[in-house]
């Protein structure tokens, strides 16, 4: 791939920033606005980490290891890994056996140490995105499962093909299910309008902000 055809690549593709240094952090979000990767955000905490993955669904997750809080990104890696099924690349300046151990353990994409270099952090992202192509891992959180079964019953009832998609335009659900969890709704459904319809139904949260929007499929 050429240089240029980089960011055409991978424009719309989101990593969510886990690092406690603030330094650190810009510099990792400016590399990736270089490669023309988005970030859909930014973190200090394995704590905070975890949930929002789930909530962002980022195609990949750049994780320190030494976080504030209590819990490290090597725990909180392997939640993520196992919830959402994101690949994670580490980053750290820490080179130890048993450090590298715990990181091979959890089935991370990668792993850079700091400071971080764009050819390096290239070649990790692009392993990773393949490697989530190919694999197309599923959530197999329990209550994830447990809403997407309740999901799945109410639009059998309606008897309508329909899409649930998020705020950043992925497919959270889909009836018919197809395996398009995760997509970009304009990708998955290419003849339809990629943005908001007033035909569309809001998904707001319990404070009335916009969690996503249901669309209505032709049958």
């Amino acid at each position: 791939m050429a240089p240029g055809d980089v960011r055409e690549d991978t424009a719309r593709r989101r990593v969510l920033i886990v690092e406690d240094d603030p330094l650190s952090a810009r510099v990792a979000a400016k590399i990736l606005d270089r490669l023309g990767y988005g970030v859909c955000a930014m973190v200090e905490t394995g704590e905070e980490a975890i949930p929002m993955a789930a909530l962002r669904l980022p195609d990949v997750v750049l994780m320190d290891i030494n976080l504030a809080g209590a819990m490290d990104g090597v725990t909180a890696a392997r939640a993520i890994i196992e919830s959402v099924g994101a690949p994670v690349i580490f980053l750290t300046a820490a080179v130890d056996r048993d450090i590298l151990d715990r990181v091979a353990a959890t089935g991370a994409a990668g792993y850079i140490q700091k400071p971080v270099k764009l050819l390096d952090l290239k070649a990790n992202l692009e392993m990773a995105i393949t490697r989530r192509r190919r694999e197309r891992p599923c959530p197999t959180d329990a209550a994830a499962a447990l809403y997407r079964r309740l999901l799945q019953a109410v639009a059998t009832a309606c008897a309508r093909p329909l899409a649930v998609v998020d705020t950043d335009g992925r497919v959270l659900f889909s009836h018919p299910d197809r395996g398009l969890a995760g997509e970009l709704f304009a990708e998955a459904y290419p003849d339809q309008p990629a943005c908001p319809q007033p035909t569309d139904t809001p998904c707001p949260d319990a404070a009335g902000a916009p969690l996503g929007w249901v669309r209505l499929l032709p049958e």
